[in-house]
């Protein structure tokens, strides 16, 4: 029993620790807060406790400030670096375009910090484009660095390395001693260009400089043998055994950092050595403590963007999976999970032999291996297996995961289930062909309808043209021939009616063959004026053709053409008043015919011009004009345009008019049924 109980309590007071140590990283500002503490208690103790050497007071506390101003410099400048990389990475990205947006932030940067002498663009030739600031750089624009030794040197070593290169320091052309980085852009495996940030070392290394340092030191920074910087112009006397030495690496550049104490400053510590090092340790050690909340949340940061990617993983309503390049699964979201591993199973290590069939795997692996050899989205349709619901139609969107060098680390994908897309697209397919097969039986209906409808109607225009001219002797009654010629003009007008609807139907049915041969247009267009001159002169109407003698024969069907415009001509006198007018034009281009029947009468309404062209819908927009027909000549016109591989283009405004163009290729090879 009390076993058990320490058991229990061992438990409890293990988990309680654990739950502890895992809420820690939550206290950013405690945690840290105590360790700076704790350091600071072991450095007063340190301090207490160990002896010091007065004599070498000066030789410590150098130490500490060489090594503080070395980590200040190397940081300083490694941070104005850190905006090189950021540009150039807004420029890969494409969040830089222009050279606006270029320097829109280059602006930005120098605002913030002061001690850049510049921050440029150079293009792949080596040529200076932009500069910002251009106050006091007038001298860098459309400088050609790749000229000059030096800087072509490092031009071509960050060309060749694809990484940040720094030049010696030496002169610069805006004047001053100081160094250039270049950065490369590379956009596309293709080099673009370089982010160019040039420093003025004077102002940089003193920014950098801890207060007072001159004064307790002579300091010489050099970059091998050459001087970078010094307050001392000779470099006599600095390899002396009580100068200090420390090197820090600024991009492929190593500096050496001298410290030379003055007399003034080994005098003044001979005896506060103790106490320099004390402040020292602590200022360190709050250092170390405020760079541990920094981390601290940059830790939590990434750890919330990881809970967030994670999420929205898990809840998509497609299958993620990440693999590695030789195709063993480093992770799989749960949709994944559900369809197909619902038992489990550890998938590290694993791949997809393990859990699909032979065929299926061996598509999968074709598409990886694509993805991995031309480094981009590879999409693909399968019938996927799934565990429960069997096979399905699936979309996979499979991606290359490039690491910084644009190697192939590993591979990502999306795997969307489209059945229901299928299902909707089997059921347009299946609505679209019922709605081809009805239209096809209307048309044949209306064909068969027709021929039934015209054998009796030429009978009725056959008698009545007897009885209109009393071939078997007068019929007495003046009345009986009235009648007799509005039955052989209603005959008449029906049987153009079944016509043009046999002239559809056999469109649709395809059984109206062109015969194309070459057709003049101009004489063509002549006797079609003619055939509708006499109706539009009995109402009034002025019919005028334009078109020149140059106009050349066009291969068609000349038939088919008379149609056309005898159809635009009619409907152009049905819809006009007394006093109105219709033209006809016709031009020429280099590949084109164009033939514009034009006329002044009632127009269309607007909203009626896109059904215009529709079998038996009727154009008239008012019922001031009673029109004959059934509405198909311009679905007629449409079709024998189109048969042509021309094309037909209407424009019309309400009581102003319309205007119908007819475009023919002046040679047209199609024969369409």
């Amino acid at each position: 029993m009390f076993t058990r109980l320490r058991g229990m309590k061992r438990r409890i007071d293990r988990d309680s620790f654990h739950r502890f140590v895992n809420r820690l990283p939550r206290y950013t500002i405690g945690v840290p807060i105590a360790i700076g503490l704790a350091m600071i208690l072991l450095v007063v103790t340190a301090w207490v406790m160990t002896p010091t050497d007065y004599t070498q007071g000066h030789v410590t506390e150098a130490r500490s400030d060489l090594g503080n101003f070395a980590a200040r410099l190397e940081s300083h400048i490694s941070t104005r670096l850190a905006i090189g990389r950021q540009i150039r990475n807004s420029l890969t990205n494409g969040q830089i375009r222009t050279r606006e947006d270029f320097l829109t932030q280059a602006s930005y940067m120098h605002d913030i910090f002061r001690d850049f002498q510049a921050i440029n663009w150079v293009d792949s030739m080596g040529v200076i484009r932009w500069v910002s600031p251009l106050k006091g750089n007038e001298a860098a624009l459309n400088l050609d660095v790749s000229t000059l030794p030096l800087p072509a040197a490092t031009l071509a070593a960050a060309e060749r390395t694809g990484r940040l290169q720094i030049t010696p320091p030496g002169q610069l052309t805006q004047g001053g001693d100081g160094f250039v980085a270049y950065i490369p852009v590379v956009r596309m495996e293709r080099l673009t260009g370089f982010v160019n940030i040039v420093f003025r070392t004077e102002p940089l290394i003193r920014e950098a400089m801890p207060d007072g340092l001159l004064k307790k030191y002579n300091v010489m920074i050099q970059d091998k043998t050459r001087r970078v910087f010094g307050t001392i112009d000779t470099l006599a006397g600095w390899d002396d055994d009580s100068v200090l030495h420390k090197w820090i690496v600024i991009g492929n550049r190593v500096w050496t950092i001298s410290l030379l104490p003055t007399a003034e400053t080994i005098a003044a510590h001979a005896s506060l050595v103790d106490e320099i090092v004390l402040i020292t340790l602590i200022l360190l050690s709050v250092a170390i403590a405020y760079l541990i909340h920094l981390a601290m949340v940059r830790q939590l940061r990434i750890k919330a963007s990881d809970k967030l990617f994670r999420t929205f993983i898990e809840n998509s309503p497609s299958a993620i999976i990440i693999k590695d390049i030789e195709g063993a699964y480093l992770h799989a979201n749960s949709k994944w999970h559900e369809w197909f591993n619902p038992a489990g199973r550890d998938i590290k290590g694993r791949n997809a032999s393990d859990f699909f069939p032979a065929d299926y795997t061996k598509l999968v692996m074709e598409q990886e291996k694509q993805i991995i050899e031309e480094k981009r989205m590879v999409e693909q349709e399968y019938i996927s297996p799934t565990v429960q619901q069997g096979p399905r139609p699936t979309f996979a969107q499979m991606f290359p995961i490039l690491d910084d060098e644009g190697a192939v680390i590993a591979v990502g994908g999306s795997i969307t289930d489209i059945s229901t897309n299928k299902k909707t697209e089997e059921a347009l397919r299946n609505a679209l062909m019922k709605a081809e097969e009805a239209n096809l039986a209307k048309s044949k209906f209306l064909a068969t309808m027709s021929h039934e409808l015209r054998t009796p109607l030429n009978a009725i225009i056959g008698f009545s043209d007897i009885l209109i001219g009393q071939y078997f002797g007068p019929v007495g009654n003046r009345k009986y021939t009235e009648y007799a010629e509005d039955i052989n003009h209603s005959g008449r007008h029906l049987l153009s009616l079944i016509n043009e609807v046999l002239d559809i139907s056999a469109i649709e049915l395809g059984k109206r063959e062109l015969v194309l041969e070459p057709v003049s247009i101009r004489d063509l267009l002549t006797e079609c004026v003619k055939s509708v001159r006499h109706r539009a002169a009995n109402q009034g109407i002025m019919v005028a053709l334009v078109a020149n003698g140059s106009l050349p024969n066009i291969y068609a069907d000349e038939t088919a053409l008379r149609q056309i415009f005898l159809n635009l001509l009619t409907n152009a006198i049905k819809f006009s008043y007394p006093g109105d007018k219709i033209s006809i034009t016709a031009t020429v281009t280099d590949k084109n015919v164009s033939i514009a029947v034009k006329d002044t009468g009632e127009g269309i309404k607007k909203e009626q011009l896109p059904h215009i062209t529709q079998p038996f819908v009727k154009g008239n927009s008012t019922s001031h004009i009673t029109s004959e027909g059934v509405g198909l000549g311009l679905s007629i016109v449409k079709s024998f345009v189109a048969a042509h591989n021309g094309q037909l283009h209407i424009e019309s405004e309400v009581g102003r008019g319309t205007t119908v163009t007819v475009t023919f290729p002046k040679e047209t090879d199609r024969q369409v049924a």
